[in-house]
């Protein structure tokens, strides 16, 4: 059975980690046959905070969250441009 899963990835202009990505995460959940969403989030507060975060203690970018579409529960997520940390939420 297939799963239907979304991987979302939420960066940020001038996030070194999210540019050392490049277009992996997208490529990985291609691959899977995932949907993909990259959401920018714009800093405000002086850089202290961010405009429409995904969560209230939202602190880094670049975040992954994988999503189970069929009862959006979250299937995984971390924090950081870590690839090989991504290929292991991919395999979930």
């Amino acid at each position: 059975m297939s799963k239907n899963y979304k991987l979302i990835c939420y960066t940020e202009q001038s996030c070194p980690p999210c540019e050392s990505m490049g277009t992996y995460p997208l490529d990985s959940a291609t691959a899977k046959g995932y949907e993909f969403e990259e959401i920018m989030l714009t800093r405000i507060n002086n850089g202290e905070d961010w405009a429409n975060k995904p969560l209230e203690d939202f602190w880094a970018t670049p975040w992954f969250k994988l999503e189970n579409l069929d009862d959006d529960s979250t299937v995984d997520s971390f924090y950081g441009g870590n690839k090989p940390r991504l290929d292991i939420m991919m395999e979930k």
